[in-house]
């Protein structure tokens, strides 16, 4: 027998193929599943410039952005919304799966402002509320 052909039952020779089919739709299934299985950064739509902490860490779950600007305007879900306004939070929520929040505070934000929007997200059915930084 030579190499690359095969013989079959009655002599005749065949070449040896690879299919494509099958491989290519291996490749396609694994990038479906890279795709899905990749977590997507989340941004809140607005600019924020972070403080910077040592203790920052990077969350692995999904979340909802809460965007606090330096002029102290709230953003969530593409929406500019009161400190105060835990109706909103709980909607937003209820259009997630999540229950966990991530603040995403300018630096020259008042500790006061953030921690009311803090405690609103607490109101509005949060279970999980977190504050962004950068890693220093």
């Amino acid at each position: 027998m030579r190499r690359g052909t095969l013989t079959g039952r009655r002599g005749r020779r065949s070449e040896a193929t690879i299919q494509m089919a099958p491989l290519i739709d291996m490749v396609f299934i694994l990038l479906i599943f890279y795709i899905v299985s990749t977590s997507f950064v989340q941004d809140a739509g607005v600019r924020i410039d972070r403080p910077q902490s040592a203790a920052a860490r990077q969350v692995t779950q999904r979340y909802l952005p809460v965007a606090i600007t330096k002029r102290g305007t709230v953003h969530v879900a593409g929406r500019t919304i009161r400190a105060d306004d835990a109706s909103a939070i709980e909607a937003a929520l209820r259009d997630t799966d999540t229950r966990t929040i991530v603040i995403q505070a300018d630096r020259d934000v008042p500790t006061g402002l953030l921690l009311r929007v803090h405690d609103t997200c607490f109101a509005g059915g949060a279970e999980n509320v977190n504050v962004a930084a950068l890693p220093r």
